[in-house]
């Protein structure tokens, strides 16, 4: 997959902001809307990047589970620390420049937020191409049952592969709550505010996935299934699905 680590293409360089207070006011502005020029046109290159990754040739379930794993290191550290970098570069040009520009201060927290509205974006497109990957997993490399049927209303079952894919994607921590949230669908009924529902999509026709949550900001992906007999869920996946839109839930928007 191409590089997703922002070290070849970042959000956000310090160096787009070559002003000092010797600079002229205009000098200054058109500074600042050539980083906000620059920012928006990485981002955009970050969207062609997780494009290219495409889908992996079929028969290669190591390929996507690396896709996978490099899409939460970019979610979780690479495009925060990037975030980090934006937040201080735009701080310390503001302290140097703005105090002494003080009609320019506006424009400096425009810049700020600016910025913090493409690492939501870039955080966004991340989650979703990471989803899009696990949820072609869960259809394409489907396992069978791990232990018998659970549930006294909705019946349900872990997968197979799901302990090895829930320890890759989240910390003892969060396994441990989402545990807990999955016994809760085996209540009769199940709990409305589990958000149990069902995934439509280009590519998931058939596959009888369904998503619900699992604490912390994470989901489940299930898998509508048959065992011996029994109509059940199959629980195949879960993982970190944060709202990065403030709202607006992606790929998994009900």
């Amino acid at each position: 997959m191409p590089d997703l680590f922002l070290d070849k293409t970042p959000l956000f360089d310090a160096g787009w902001l070559t002003v000092s207070p010797a600079t002229g006011r205009d000098d200054v502005l058109l500074c600042i809307a050539e980083a906000e020029r620059r920012a928006d046109a990485a981002v955009k290159q970050l969207g062609q990047t997780l494009a290219q990754g495409g889908s992996p040739a079929s028969g290669a379930p190591a390929e996507r589970d690396r896709r996978i794993d490099a899409l939460l290191a970019l979610e979780t550290r690479g495009i925060p620390a990037s975030g980090a970098a934006a937040d201080g570069a735009v701080e310390r040009v503001m302290m140097e420049v703005g105090f002494r520009k003080r009609d320019l201060m506006p424009r400096f927290h425009e810049l700020a937020e600016h910025c913090r509205a493409v690492h939501r974006r870039a955080l966004a497109m991340a989650r979703d191409a990471r989803w899009a990957l696990m949820l072609e997993r869960a259809a394409a490399d489907p396992g069978g049952p791990s232990s018998p049927i659970q549930g006294t209303g909705t019946r349900y079952v872990k997968s197979d592969r799901y302990d090895a894919r829930a320890a890759r994607s989240l910390p003892p921590d969060d396994r441990v709550r989402a545990d807990r949230f999955l016994k809760r669908l085996g209540e009769d009924p199940v709990p409305p505010e589990l958000e149990l529902t069902a995934l439509e999509g280009t590519g998931l026709e058939g596959a009888g996935l369904w998503a619900m949550k699992a604490g912390n900001g994470n989901r489940f992906i299930l898998r509508r299934g048959d065992l011996r007999g029994v109509s059940c869920f199959f629980v195949e996946d879960v993982g970190p699905y944060p709202d990065h839109e403030g709202g607006r839930r992606g790929a998994l928007a009900r």
